[in-house]
């Protein structure tokens, strides 16, 4: 079947650490855009941390965007999916993260996102961090009773290394357990509804367009985006190193020397314009 739709992860997969677009990749996102093919950018990000990679592909409104790992997604501008954390979800997982050393709690609201930091982690150092992602906290608590329990879409821990990311989950509370769990990078802890994943959201906005899997074309580069790899028929992951996760038989990975040049790889092999 022809492809439609081709959903793109972005850290690690159209961009590079610093948040940068290889002319590679540009050139064959645009090329498939300007053959008639939808993009969706399907990504942990919320939605003010996607404008530079917006506006030079230059996508308008209308992209479809699946954000904070699925919880939100957007469809020619408008809300058309929401699964967020339950307000106890929320307040567990705050109470449980801000009681942690050298753990920076971020959580994602519909359009803003709030940070509070426990000491030793710097605070500039975090806030660097978070700009990599565009992230610019529109409040700081510095309490944890400050931070919003209502309508959190994802809630994401800053650690200063992988090892301690690993120990929190290793000490998560079992009244927790069945919240999602995902590292898009070692040193982060993302957490999401029982429910919410890359994948559930390509499905929802699918079926929304009336895309079929096998139109589709995936491409990422980390765990939280197994899901949505697994979802679509055509499916890339973008190799950065040679220790890769478990992949769907049906994934094909790139070679090796693309990790900054997968997407363009991806769109060569698959929609051979």
């Amino acid at each position: 079947m022809t492809i439609k739709l081709v959903a793109l992860d972005i850290d690690g997969t159209v961009v590079d650490g610093e948040n940068n677009i290889s002319p590679a990749n540009e050139e064959n996102i645009k090329k498939a855009i300007n053959h008639g093919i939808k993009i969706a950018l399907v990504t942990g990000r919320h939605r003010k941390g996607v404008r530079k990679v917006t506006e030079v592909l230059n996508l308008g409104p209308e992209t479809a965007l699946i954000l904070n790992n699925g919880a939100l997604i957007y469809w020619q501008g408008q809300i058309v999916w929401k699964d967020f954390l339950t307000e106890d979800e929320a307040d567990g997982v705050i109470k449980f993260s801000t009681k942690i050393p050298g753990v920076a709690t971020t959580i994602f609201k519909q359009e803003d996102v709030e940070l509070h930091c426990n000491l030793p982690l710097d605070r500039e150092w975090i806030l660097d961090k978070l700009g990599v992602f565009e992230i610019t906290p529109k409040k700081i608590a510095e309490k944890p009773e400050e931070l919003t329990r209502e309508n959190v879409a994802k809630i994401m821990l800053v650690t200063e290394s992988g090892d301690k990311a690993l120990e929190i989950y290793k000490i998560w509370p079992q009244k927790l357990s069945h919240l999602k769990r995902s590292r898009s990078y070692p040193y982060l802890c993302e957490i999401n509804s029982s429910t919410c994943d890359k994948g559930r959201g390509l499905k929802m906005l699918c079926e929304k367009l009336g895309i079929a899997p096998e139109e589709v074309l995936a491409v990422g580069d980390g765990e939280t985006d197994i899901p949505m790899l697994n979802y679509a028929k055509n499916a890339v992951f973008v190799r950065h190193s040679d220790d890769l996760p478990k992949l769907p038989p049906h994934v094909k990975v790139t070679p090796k020397g693309y990790h900054d040049k997968g997407v363009a790889w991806a769109i060569e092999n698959y929609l051979k314009l």
